[in-house]
């Protein structure tokens, strides 16, 4: 295995561990790790988690962020920035950063 794929298997395994812990993981249908150019992620209503590629070169926190962000909204189905999306967002990354 080369260090690219090593490193999308790394980041699939954290949006999987990430999905079961946020309780999303009957929701998210399908993973796709490609360029983008003006997000780091997007997520759809139906399921489908887009991340981009850079992720990959990117510090754990950055990783864990995006995909805590993008699962959130898959949990809420809206793509709002409320404030229960918000504080959610910030309860998961604080506990992510106790453990």
């Amino acid at each position: 295995m080369n260090g690219e794929r090593v490193g999308r298997e790394i980041l699939l395994a954290e949006v999987r561990a990430w999905a079961r812990r946020i309780g999303v993981e009957d929701r998210l249908r399908e993973v796709q790790i490609r360029p983008m150019r003006r997000k780091w992620a997007s997520v759809s209503s139906r399921g489908r988690l887009t991340l981009n590629a850079e992720l990959l070169a990117q510090p754990a926190e950055v990783r864990r962020a995006v995909i805590v962000h993008e699962l959130v909204h898959l949990k809420l189905r809206h793509g709002a920035h409320t404030k229960l999306f918000r504080a959610l967002v910030r309860a998961y990354l604080e506990e992510a950063s106790r453990s």
